[in-house]
């Protein structure tokens, strides 16, 4: 009777024979959580870092620092990439025509690129400047 199976699998006279031997079922109760309802207030308050917290103050130098790094280390990958993407193109000495023109466009793809970080960069730093004497719209 010590089978995996036994405990699901009891005679009946298992049963009766623990009632007798003075064995009381006893009866364990379940608290189940509490389903919310949709129209109900929800039961836990969001706690306060799920808030939009308020405006942080730091120093304009410090900022433009920031703006400065970011930048240049967009420009320096787009320099890293067009690099790559010419030696993929043309690895030895001899360039046809079409690859020419291939190299051509990836230049002057990425020069569109280093140019666009470029004024990204002019336009961030110019939104710092007028923040900085409280302009915050243009209208």
């Amino acid at each position: 009777m010590n089978t995996p199976d036994s405990s699901k699998k009891r005679p009946m006279s298992q049963i009766a024979g623990r009632k007798e031997a003075g064995c009381e079922d006893t009866k364990i109760d379940v608290k189940r959580p509490k389903l919310e309802r949709p129209d109900a207030e929800p039961m836990f308050l969001r706690p306060p870092f799920r808030q939009t917290p308020g405006p942080v103050t730091a120093s304009q130098n410090y900022i433009q620092n920031l703006i400065l790094e970011r930048w240049e280390a967009e420009v320096k990958a787009c320099e890293q990439a067009k690099k790559l993407q010419l030696l993929e193109i043309a690895p030895g000495p001899a360039i046809s025509i079409l690859q020419a023109s291939i190299q051509r466009l990836v230049v002057e793809r990425w020069d569109a690129e280093v140019k666009r970080c470029e004024e990204a960069k002019r336009a961030q730093l110019l939104e710092v400047l007028l923040a900085a004497h409280g302009i915050s719209k243009l209208t």
